[in-house]
């Protein structure tokens, strides 16, 4: 499928912005930025890094043909893939929604908050085809939560979007949640 050249521009920025973080100049681009609260156990700095780590890795991917999900088990860091949910049958998944679905609703959304999320799911909303929101920028915050809290902006190129694939890159890197900052 070819992909969109905004999406291969956004690409190449995030890159950039992984590295250097765009000066107070710098105008976003898309149709602007959204902020997430990344809350932390601790340690809020190292996962800020990691989740930096698999995204770089992942920009680096699409310089060639997207690897197979054995190959990125191999290039993407340890700990994020450990954290993915292992891979499960079409079966297997079809029983877990049909139980999921008998439910109370509250009960769904309990079980959905704290789904993990599989390597080759997660992988499928980053492929350049599917691409809708792009690293801009993070900050860690200040003492007395600098090690527990940051704020994570992305530049989104429609609205809204789907950012569930975001949410999972921070969990999977050891963070508790993500929140919108909509939501706060």
């Amino acid at each position: 499928m070819p992909v969109n050249a905004n999406v291969i521009t956004e690409i190449i920025r995030e890159r950039e912005r992984l590295t250097n973080a765009p000066s107070l100049s710098d105008e976003p681009t898309g149709i602007g930025t959204v902020r997430f609260v990344v809350s932390c156990e601790s340690n809020a700095e190292n996962i800020l890094s990691l989740a930096k780590n698999v995204l770089k890795t992942v920009d680096d991917a699409y310089d060639s043909d997207w690897p197979d999900l054995a190959s990125w088990k191999k290039i993407l860091p340890k700990i994020f893939v450990d954290n993915c949910e292992p891979e499960i049958s079409k079966r297997d998944m079809d029983h877990r929604i049909a139980y999921r679905k008998s439910l109370p609703w509250e009960e769904q959304q309990r079980l959905m908050i704290n789904e993990r999320w599989s390597l080759d799911n997660w992988l499928y909303w980053l492929e350049p085809e599917n691409r809708t929101w792009f690293w801009w920028d993070a900050v860690l915050l200040e003492e007395p939560i600098r090690d527990t809290h940051f704020i994570v902006a992305v530049v989104v190129l429609e609205w809204p979007f789907p950012w569930g694939a975001l949410k999972w890159l921070f969990k999977a890197c050891g963070a508790l949640d993500v929140v919108s900052e909509d939501d706060l």
